[in-house]
Order: structure tokens, then sequence, then C-alpha cells
């Protein structure tokens, strides 16, 4: 295949050193993933329209030279390091369009997407050249999300939008990756970091663990690959502004409240947890920084005690305040307080409900009306978009988009915000149906539009959608603040005793209580040692949102007889050896 080379010398000599926070935390998430391509980011730029290979390769250098980011690889050692080159070569492919310029940019971009990069020995980014009769087209761009964070992507349209139209770009960021330790290791940025490990635990500690019912079935790679539904309207941004002018909030803070509204109508949760990707420029030193910094802000949700929906904005607008401070954290030691919190409740938190606002980057890559052909986590694809013709009565349209590798279960990107509301909810099909997922698109767009006129009374949202709240049957509990399905729960406790002692008799009830709801409580026949049995349920507990430990064990001398095993009175009878708690704060086990 014809290639084009580009030879690069930074400014700086090489130089290394340990990561920050995000970049720490993304380089995590690369390593355990079962797939680590779905953090490979793919985007196509146009290209100058008198601009030739050699105009195209002086552009690719300046942005080379311009970020070390871009010319960085890994030791991927405990902890890992990174090392800037301060001279290379990229290897640009050259390739000739088969048909539409675009179209093969958009496979381009999907093949070498679908590679994962070897982060020890591979520049962090790939390019191709797409050409028409050997005349460039198009650029495609594929970058391992270490390397950049969607507000990276942001940047990097700008300055590739200025380089095609002969501009020069304003000064370079002030700090570099490699630069941002440094920063993080002030005692100002500190004191965040301890914050956040408190705010994190804390949070972990008291929303539910998963928002979604658990998923039927053996989960298997293949059940990432979720269809997206796009839901748009050009009288949105209207409904929104009015909305916001009331509340004081932001549009975007408005459509995460609407979004979390029908989320708890539909699932039954007064508490919504939801994970909301945040870009961490919060010092002025950072804004414009090139690289990944990007992490999880945890913004619960709660709806009891309010009434209207404007009360709701104004919670979320609240509540996002800490979250987004808390944000910023060292990853290593926020996830000791998350697995800290999980032990002492008996959970395991499920990030099943995920919110990215990326209207700034539609801002930022320069199209008069912000549209896309196509649209990250995918292919972000240049290209004027109509909007769809609007459904009677709606004013907007819910349609379907072809399918992603989106390890999440349900994904919220809001694309829009400008001229037209763009939103597409990436979703596993157990969480919602085809026609439920429309309806969900439906009522979110009905929503703003009441809003708009007045502050809608929550009690009155079923007026607004049929989508009807998540039925559970028998053996369904709320137990503190998560749905717990009572079978779940035995299966997870027979497990672990089948791997302990085979046949070891036991029976775990649902007993009501003021605090909690339900308390589980684990009835076993001696001698099972209770802690044994807790320790190893949680190491189990992953992926099973229907299930939580035990809040109590209680160990008896014998067990019923067999064909009674089951009877809670049975159990009731017999003489107690002990009685403990399972959480720790409870004097429990340890």
């Amino acid at each position: 295949m014809p290639q084009l080379t580009v030879d690069f010398a930074g400014a700086r000599p090489a130089r290394s050193g340990t990561l920050s926070f995000g970049h720490a935390n993304i380089v995590r998430a690369i390593g355990i993933d079962d797939d680590p391509t779905r953090l490979n980011l793919a985007m196509v730029f146009g290209v100058p329209a008198d601009g030739g290979p050699d105009r195209i390769a002086a552009q690719l250098r300046t942005l080379l030279e311009r970020h070390e980011s871009l010319r960085t690889t890994y030791v991927l050692t405990t902890p890992p390091t990174q090392r800037v080159a301060a001279t290379g070569t990229l290897v640009v492919e050259l390739v000739e369009a088969d048909g539409d310029p675009l179209d093969t940019a958009e496979r381009t971009a999907r093949r070498l997407r679908a590679s994962p990069f070897d982060l020890e020995s591979e520049l962090p980014f790939r390019a191709a050249l797409v050409t028409a009769d050997g005349v460039p087209r198009q650029l495609v761009w594929v970058v391992t999300h270490a390397a950049m964070d969607v507000a990276a992507c942001e940047v990097l349209h700008a300055e590739w939008a200025a380089l095609c139209a002969g501009r020069e770009l304003p000064e370079p960021p002030a700090l570099e990756p490699v630069d941002v330790v440094g920063l993080e290791r002030s005692a100002s940025v500190q004191r965040i970091g301890a914050g956040a490990v408190q705010y994190w635990g804390a949070q972990i500690g008291r929303v539910p663990q998963a928002v979604f019912p658990p998923p039927t079935g053996t989960p298997a790679k293949t059940d990432w690959l979720h269809p997206g539904l796009s839901v748009r309207s050009t009288a949105a941004p209207a409904h929104l502004a009015a909305v916001a002018q009331r509340t004081g909030a932001s549009a975007s803070t408005v459509v995460l409240a609407a979004l979390g509204v029908l989320v708890g109508h539909r699932t039954g949760h007064r508490t919504v947890p939801v994970t909301s990707l945040s870009g961490n420029r919060v010092v002025p030193t950072l804004r414009g920084f090139f690289g990944s910094l990007a992490q999880d802000a945890l913004l619960p949700l709660d709806l009891d005690g309010l009434t209207g929906f404007d009360d709701v904005v104004r919670r979320v607008q609240a509540a996002g305040l800490p979250a987004y401070r808390h944000s910023w954290f060292d990853p290593t030691a926020v996830w000791r307080a998350i697995e800290a919190a999980s032990a002492e409740r008996g959970t395991s938190f499920a990030r099943d409900l995920v919110f990215n606002d990326m209207s700034a980057l539609a801002a930022a890559a320069g199209s008069p009306d912000e549209s896309a052909r196509g649209r990250l986590p995918g292919v972000w694809i240049p290209g004027h978009q109509e909007p769809p013709v609007p459904e009677p009565g709606l004013g907007g349209s819910v349609g379907w988009v072809p399918a992603e590798d989106v390890p999440c279960r349900f994904f919220a990107c809001l694309y829009r915000l400008a001229g037209e509301f763009e939103l597409t909810l990436w979703l596993d099909p157990q969480t919602l149906s085809g026609a439920e997922a429309e309806e969900f698109g439906r009522a979110l767009l009905r929503l703003f539009a009441a809003a708009a006129e007045e502050d809608v009374a929550l009690k009155e949202l079923p007026s607004l959608t049929t989508l009807a709240p998540v039925e559970r049957g028998p053996g369904w509990y709320l137990s503190d603040r998560c749905w717990v399905e009572l079978a779940a729960v035995r299966t997870l406790v027979a497990e672990v005793l089948a791997d302990l002692v085979t046949g070891t008799p036991h029976l775990v009830t649902a007993e009501p209580d003021d605090d909690l709801g339900h308390r589980l409580v684990c009835h076993l026949a001696g001698p099972a040692d209770p802690r044994d049995v807790q320790r190893r349920a949680l190491a189990a507990l992953p992926g099973r949102a229907g299930a939580i430990t035990p809040h109590r064990y209680v160990v008896h001398d014998g067990a019923p007889a067999p064909a009674r095993t089951g009877d809670p009175r049975a159990w009731s009878g017999l003489p107690v050896l002990s009685d403990s708690s399972g959480r720790p704060s409870q004097g429990g086990l340890t």
C-alpha cells in the first residue's frame, strides 16, 4: 500500500515520567478491557482544497511537534510510566477512494480502529489519507484514548481547521501530560484528591449498586454491541433554554435531569446514580490541554421530597458541583475507597448509566450547523445532516442508528444543543426493548416541551409517556436502596458454599427492616465459616446486578430435614452457634 512518511522533531529533548491521575486511569482501563479497541477514538477530517500530500504531511508534522501526547509510548510496569520521543517518523497510509471518499474514509477509520495499539512501542495514533484520482480528499485519524480524550478532540478539530485555512495556531498549552504530574503533587490538588476519595466512598456507600434489572443469560462480548436511538429536534433547544432561564441551570443540566426522571420512573429507583464524564480542565493552566485527563464524576440524582421538574433540575445542578469537583482523583486511591465501601455494603457498583456531553466537540468541529454524518463512540465523520421530518405533535423525531460496541448498558451521548437538539442513547436491549426505547425518546421531547411552558409536577409524568415502570414479580425486594432478587442471592450463596463444603444446608431470607427496607439473613448449618462465605460472596458479586451479600449470618447447630431446608420456620427452632453481621462497621465479619 502506498505510504506518506512524516518525520518530526520536538522542541524538547526526549523525556519520561509517571502518569497523571486521568492518564493512569485510562491506561489502566485499556489494560483490563477484554477489547481495548473500544478505547480507540476514530475521526475523519476534511483537507485543504489546494493541498497536496506534502501540505498534509506538514500539518501533521506541526501537530506531532506541538503535542507531546502524540509521540508518547508507555512502560506498562506498576506504576506505569510515559516516554516522550523527541524525534521519529509517522507512516501515513495512502488510500485511493473506491466511490465516495467519505465512505472510503469511514471504512478505513473502522479498520484502523479495530486493531489494538501497542502502547509500549507504537505511536499512539494512526493516520490515513484518502485520495480521489491522487488528490487528497479526507484525513483519517485514529488515536488511543491514552493520548487524547474528547476535550482534546475539541482542540484537535479547532487546530486542524486553522491549519487547513492557513491560519497560525495560538500559543501551545502551558502544560504537557508529563508536566501535569507536578501540578497534581501540589497541596491544593492533593486536597482535591483527598476529598474525592471521601466523596466516592460516601456515594458508593449509599447509591443503588445498579440502575437497571440484571440481564438474562450469560454475558458475552457481543452483549456490548448496542443499537443507538437518535433523538433529534429543532424545537427542543428553545424548550431547554426556557427551562434553563427559569431554573438558572445549563441546558445540559436540564437534559440530564430529564434523563434521570424518566429512568427513575422506569426503574422504580428514588436515587438514580449517573456517571457523567468530566474533562477536568478545571484550573487555568489546563485550559486547552492536549492529552487524556477525563475521569468519571459520580452524580447521584435523589428524587425523594421533590414535587416538580424544576426541583429536579436544581437538584441536579447542586449535585453536579461536588460530583465534578471530585472527578479529579488518584484512581488507585479511589478504587480502594470504592472497594472498601462495596465490602461494607456487600454490593458491587455496576456503572450502568453513563452520560457524556459532547456538544462542545460539535461546536469545535467547525461545521456551520454543528451537524455531522457520524459521531463518537463510532467514527466522527464530517458532513451535513438534514433534520428528520418531525413526528406529528412531537417537534422532533426518534430513529435508530447502527450498533456500536459500548461497554455500558445505557450510554447517553449529547451531541448538539444549538440550532438542533441531538442525543443518541446506546442501549442494551434488555434495559429497554425497541418500542420502549422509542417511547423513552419521545417522552424526553414531550417533557422538554411541557417543562418549557410551566413547571411539570412529577406526579403528572405518567401522562407524558406510555412507558411503564419495570414489573418486578414476587421475590424482589428493595434492600439498602438496591432492588434485589432473593433467588439471585440464594444462587450466589449456593455457588459459594458449593466451592467450600459441598451440600452445606442453608437458606437466605428477606426480613422487613425499618432502615434498609429489607434485611437479608443467611442461615447456615455449622460448621460453615460465615467469614469465608462473605469473602467469597463479595468476590463473586460483580456482574450480578440483582444480588447483594447477606446482611446477617446465623450459624445453627444442625439443619432442618432436607424436605424443610427452604422453610424459614424450620430454621428458627434450631440452636444458634453464632449470629453475626455481614457488615464490618456493625461489628461483623472481617
